[in-house]
């Protein structure tokens, strides 16, 4: 089958099942989608708030070496971070796994022996060790942020644009650096959890996973399945943020209840369109990595199990 009928099949696929859509959405969601999806009606903090909030740590930090304060911050952030991500790790890799079954099963895939092997555990680890460069590229870029947050604060940018922007805008270099490895480390990890459930080991996965990721097929997948899902976000995103910005005038101005009640209509509405879209494209783009792998794999065959 040739790149655009497995990617058309995947699409296909995707649109007749919508029980899939509900497992690849939560699967975003909890590997940390939640904060794309709540970011456009969360009020951003001010410059003025967060010199208030972090100025003086920040400024200890940046001349004095961190205080027992900034440790205690840094370190509370750092437990529920990991405790977020092991439990939404986990979560996530067992939703993919039911998905990598459910894909194999379509008529199109003819992929012989059913994907059963792996469990959330290995799956899990296979997408942590994928991320290892993603999670190189947070420490090289942990001091740069704090050195651009504190110089945004004491030298403040343009007023129009969104802080958290501006804070970005100081360190292009960084920012692209995280998105890359982010990309590169979810389509690996994605591509080695299907390899695993074929019955892979964990570093065979893993191996393979960046050869089917290096083929052209894998290429134009990881671009197109990416791009669409990047584009749907933002449009959403923006879509929500305009109907939530309507919605705070009409409460604020004193409008009638019907004001009230059609703009909260209209926000939840697009709310829920943008969450469906979401869940349309990532399961598409699971569903397009299956198909990537059951496709290209010697028929009636299973690989090789080790550690």
């Amino acid at each position: 089958m040739s790149l655009a009928g497995s990617l058309a099949a995947a699409l296909l696929a995707t649109l007749s099942r919508p029980a899939w859509w509900a497992m690849a959405l939560a699967a975003f969601l909890v590997r940390g989608g939640v904060l794309v999806v709540f970011l456009p009606i969360v009020a951003l903090p001010t410059v003025a708030g967060l010199a208030n909030a972090f100025g003086p740590t920040l400024v200890g930090f940046v001349f004095g070496g961190p205080s027992a304060a900034f440790i205690v911050a840094v370190a509370t952030i750092a437990i529920v971070s990991i405790a977020w991500l092991v439990a939404g790790g986990l979560l996530g890799a067992g939703l993919d796994l039911a998905l990598v079954r459910e894909a194999a099963r379509d008529e199109e895939l003819e992929a012989g022996l059913e994907p059963r092997s792996g469990g959330p555990g290995r799956a899990f680890a296979v997408r942590m060790l994928a991320h290892l460069p993603t999670g190189a590229a947070i420490v090289i870029g942990s001091v740069r942020l704090v050195e651009a947050s504190y110089a945004e604060l004491i030298r403040p940018g343009d007023a129009a644009v969104p802080v958290a922007l501006r804070v970005a805008l100081r360190i292009p270099e960084i920012v692209a650096l995280l998105a890359a490895t982010w990309l590169v480390g979810e389509a690996v990890g994605g591509l080695a959890v299907r390899h695993l459930a074929w019955g892979g080991s964990v570093v065979g996965s893993l191996g393979r996973a960046v050869r089917s990721l290096l083929r052209p097929s894998g290429l134009a997948t990881l671009v197109l399945t990416n791009g669409v899902l990047v584009g749907v976000i933002v449009g959403s995103a923006m879509a929500a943020g305009i109907t939530w910005d309507r919605l705070r005038v009409v409460l604020t101005d004193g409008a009638t209840g019907n004001e009230i009640r059609l703009a909260l209509l209209v926000f939840s509405l697009t709310w829920m369109a943008g969450l469906w879209l979401i869940s349309l494209a990532v399961t598409w783009r699971s569903t397009a990595w299956t198909f990537e792998v059951a496709l290209r794999r010697p028929a009636g065959t299973i690989e090789p199990h080790g550690p």
